[in-house]
C-alpha cells in the first residue's frame, strides 16, 4: 500500500518532509525557482513519484498567487509568452509518461534530470547566439515535457531567460511568470489525469504553511550579498540528494 496520509509516515519521514518543503520554499522565494529540484527527489523516496509531484504543485498554488502580481509588474509577459505557449502543448505528453512508466524508473529519471539541470545551472552556460523566438519555444517545450513527467522543468527556460542579459529584477520576474504558468498548467493536467486525490490534498494543506512562510522569507532575502555563496551551496545539496536517490532506487 502506498503512503498517502501523515498518519502513515514515520516521525523521521514527517520531519524530513517538512524540512525539505520549507527549504524548497526558501529556494523558490530567493531564486524564483528551484523548489521542485529539491522537494521532488526527497518526497519521491518517502512517497511515490506521482504523489510527490502532485504535492509539489499543490503547495505551489498559494505561492503562485503571492508572487504573480509583483512578477507581472516587473517582468515582460511578451517575452515569456512563447515559453508558456510551448508548455501548454508539451506538458500533457510528460504527464502521460508519468502515469505510464514504472515508479522506480521514474525515480531514477527524475534524479538524473535533476543532476542534468543542476549541472546546466552551475555551469553558467548561455546560448552563443541571440535568444530568438525559436529558442524560447524550444526551451518552453523541453520545460513542459520535463515538468509533466518529473516536475523539474525550470532550468531549460531559466537558462534561456538568463541568457538575455537583462536586469536581475526583470530576469527573476520573467522566471517567476514562466514557472507560475508551468505550475498552473501542470496541476491542471494532473487533475485531468486523476492524479489528485483527497488524501493528497489534505497532506498538501498540512505542508503549505511551511512552504509559504519560507517562500516569503526567501523573497525578502533576495538581493542579499550572500547570493553567490547560497546558490552554490544549494546546487551542491541538490546534487547530493540526486545521487543518494539514484543509489537507493537501484538497490
Amino acid at each position: 500500500m502506498f503512503i498517502t496520509t501523515l498518519s502513515e509516515l514515520s516521525v523521521f519521514a514527517v520531519i524530513g518532509a517538512v524540512f525539505t518543503v520549507a527549504f524548497g520554499g526558501f529556494l523558490r522565494g530567493f531564486l524564483g525557482f528551484g523548489a521542485a529540484l529539491l522537494i521532488v527527489p526527497v518526497l519521491s523516496a518517502i512517497l511515490t513519484p506521482e504523489r510527490a509531484l502532485v504535492i509539489v504543485f499543490l503547495i505551489e498554488l498559494p505561492t503562485v498567487i503571492y508572487l504573480m502580481p509583483g512578477a507581472y509588474r516587473a517582468g515582460d509577459p511578451k517575452t515569456v509568452a512563447p515559453i508558456i505557449l510551448a508548455m501548454f502543448f508539451t506538458i500533457p505528453f510528460g504527464v502521460y509518461f508519468l502515469v505510464s512508466a514504472d515508479p522506480e524508473v521514474i525515480k531514477v529519471v527524475i534524479s538524473l534530470l535533476v543532476l542534468a539541470m543542476v549541472g546546466l545551472l552551475a555551469s553558467g552556460w548561455k546560448p552563443k547566439n541571440e535568444i530568438r523566438m525559436g529558442t524560447m519555444l524550444l526551451a518552453g517545450s523541453l520545460s513542459g515535457l520535463i515538468s509533466g513527467a518529473a516536475g523539474v522543468g525550470g532550468p531549460p527556460f531559466v537558462t534561456a531567460l538568463m541568457a538575455r542579459n537583462e536586469s536581475a529584477e526583470r530576469t527573476r520576474s520573467n522566471i517567476i511568470l514562466s514557472l507560475n504558468s508551468m505550475s498552473l498548467l501542470t496541476i491542471a493536467n494532473y487533475f485531468y489525469s486523476g492524479l489528485v486525490t483527497i488524501n493528497l490534498l489534505t497532506l498538501s494543506l498540512a505542508l503549505v504553511p511551511f512552504y509559504v512562510v519560507f517562500t516569503w522569507y526567501g523573497a525578502r532575502y533576495f538581493g542579499n550579498s550572500g547570493n553567490a555563496y547560497f546558490k552554490n551551496a544549494a546546487l551542491m545539496m541538490l546534487t547530493m540528494i540526486s545521487v543518494v536517490t539514484i543509489v537507493l532506487s537501484l538497490n
